[in-house]
C-alpha cells in the first residue's frame, strides 16, 4: 500500500488517467483569471519569468500566448475562457530519474539503518537491492503494472506530468524483459513516460561478484534482447558505475552496446565515492549524470563543456542519512544545467513528492527557488531531450498546473504543507 496521504487508484483513476493522455486536445481556450504566471524561459539557461496578472491562451493541447491578460490578443477575444480561480499558473513537474517498477518494499531494513547499520553493510548482507530483486523476479507483469499504475496517479497528484522510469530490478534476462514489458503496458495506457533499460544495476547474484563476466552478458545478451523483444519502449541505458560494483571502463562498454541499439547513456555516477562518472557521461555524449554527490570539478566542467545534464537526488542523500549533499552551487558556477528528481526506489528514497525535492534544492544543496523549480521543470525535461516540456512558452505541451498560493515561494516556505495543484485545461 502507499504511504497516507497519498491518494488510491480506485479513488484518481478516473481524474487523472485521462489528464495523463498524450493526444492534444483539439480546441482552443484562454485560461484566464490567474494572480499570476511562472515559467523558467527556454532561451536563458537560468531566466524565470514572472508575469502578473496573466492569462495563457491553449491550442491544440499547446501553449499559444503566455502574457498579461490586458494584452491578450484580438485573436482570442471570442476564445472559450477557463477560470484559474486567482491561483498562479506554472509548467508541471517533470521527474528525471526514478525506479518506479519493482516489486516488494524494503520498510524492514529501516530501522535497522536508524541503529546505525550501513546502506553497504546491508547490501553485503545479502539485503538492500538483493531483496527488492527477490521480490521482482516473483512479481508479474500485470503486478508490476497494478502498482507502477497507483504510484503513477500519486506523482501526478503531486504535479509530475512526466517521468524517467527505470528497470534495474530483475538484473536477470527474464525478470527485466517483464518489468520492459510492464512500462510498455503502461505507456499503452496513456502514461507520458521515458524508459531507461538499467539491468546494470548491481551485480546479479548469480555471477557470483564477477563484474566483468556482468558486464559482458549485459552488453553482448540481455541489452540487443530486450530491444528486440520489446521494440520502441526504452530510449534510455543506465549503468551503476561506483566502487563494488561497475567500473567505468565496464560501464563505457555497455554503453557503447547501448548506443548501437540506439539507446541515449544516462550514468549512475559517483554516488558513494569518486568513480570517473561524471567524466564518462561526459565523454559519451551522456544525456545526463545522476546522484553526483563525490563528483570532481574537473566532472563537472566536463559535463558542462559536453551538455550532459548532471540529475541531483537529495532525497536520497537526506534518507541514507548522509552528510556529503551534491555540490549543487559549484555545477552551476561551472556552467551545468543542474536538474533535480525524486529517485523514488524501495531502498534509498521512497519518495513520491515533488515538494519534498524542490524544497531541498533550497535547504540543502542551497539552490534558490527559481533555481530549483527550473531544476525540476525546464531543465529536467531537456535532461530527457523533451524541448516541448518544463515552461509554458508558445509550442510546449499545455500541462498547466494551478497553486492556490499568494506566492509561488510559499511551496517551500511552508516546509511541512502538503500542497497540491490544480490542473488546467479542466
Amino acid at each position: 500500500m502507499l504511504p497516507s496521504p497519498a491518494p488510491s487508484a480506485r479513488d484518481l483513476g478516473v481524474i487523472f488517467s485521462a489528464a495523463w493522455q498524450t493526444d492534444p486536445m483539439s480546441d482552443r481556450r484562454v485560461l484566464v483569471n490567474l494572480r499570476g504566471l511562472l515559467t523558467p524561459d527556454p532561451a536563458q539557461t537560468w531566466a524565470v519569468d514572472r508575469i502578473p496578472e496573466a492569462a495563457l491562451a491553449i491550442e491544440d493541447g499547446r501553449v499559444a500566448w503566455i502574457g498579461r491578460a490586458s494584452d491578450l490578443p484580438a485573436t482570442w477575444a471570442d476564445a472559450p475562457r477557463v477560470d484559474g480561480g486567482g491561483a498562479w499558473a506554472t509548467p508541471g513537474f517533470v521527474d528525471p530519474h526514478t525506479h518506479l517498477l519493482f516489486g516488494g518494499n524494503r520498510s524492514g531494513e529501516f530501522n535497522r539503518r536508524l541503529a546505525g547499520v550501513s546502506y553497504q553493510q546491508l547490501a553485503a548482507e545479502g539485503g538492500g537491492i538483493r531483496e527488492t530483486v527477490r521480490a521482482t523476479r516473483a512479481a508479474s507483469v500485470d503486478e508490476l503494472v497494478a502498482s507502477g499504475e497507483e504510484r503513477l496517479m500519486a506523482f501526478h497528484a503531486r504535479g509530475v506530468v512526466h517521468l524517467e522510469c527505470k528497470t534495474g530490478y530483475g538484473l536477470e534476462l527474464e525478470a527485466e524483459s517483464r518489468l520492459t514489458a510492464a512500462y510498455a503496458e503502461l505507456k499503452r495506457r496513456g502514461w507520458s513516460l521515458d524508459v531507461t533499460l538499467l539491468p546494470a544495476h548491481d551485480l546479479a547474484p548469480e555471477f557470483n561478484g564477477n563484474a566483468e563476466a556482468n558486464a559482458r552478458a549485459v552488453a553482448e545478451d540481455w541489452l540487443p534482447e530486450l530491444v528486440r523483444r520489446h521494440p520502441g519502449v526504452a530510449r534510455f541505458c543506465d549503468v551503476f558505475v561506483e566502487t563494488g560494483v561497475f567500473s567505468a571502463d565496464q560501464g563505457r562498454r555497455i554503453f557503447e552496446a547501448g548506443k548501437r541499439l540506439g539507446l541515449i547513456p544516462r550514468v549512475h555516477a559517483d554516488e558513494l565515492t569518486w568513480t570517473g562518472g561524471a567524466e564518462l557521461a561526459a565523454e559519451l555524449g551522456a544525456a545526463s549524470a545522476d546522484h553526483l554527490m563525490f563528483c570532481s570539478e574537473a566532472g563537472m566542467k566536463a559535463m558542462a563543456v559536453a551538455d550532459a545534464t548532471p540529475v541531483l537526488l537529495p532525497g536520497t542523500t537526506l534518507f541514507l542519512g548522509m552528510r556529503d549533499w551534491a555540490p549543487a552551487r559549484k555545477m552551476i558556477e561551472v556552467g551545468c544545467r543542474v536538474a533535480l528528481a525524486t529517485d523514488f526506489n524501495p531502498g534509498s528514497c521512497p519518495c513520491l513528492d515533488p515538494l519534498t525535492i524542490l524544497r531541498l534544492g533550497c535547504l540543502q544543496l542551497r539552490m534558490t527557488f527559481e533555481e530549483s523549480f527550473t531544476a525540476m521543470t525546464l531543465h529536467a525535461a531537456r535532461s530527457l531531450r523533451h524541448s516541448d516540456l518544463g515552461h509554458l512558452h508558445p509550442g510546449a505541451r499545455a500541462e498547466v498546473l494551478l497553486w492556490d498560493v499568494e506566492e509561488m515561494l510559499e511551496l517551500v516556505y511552508w516546509v511541512g504543507e502538503p500542497f497540491r495543484p490544480r490542473f488546467c485545461p479542466a
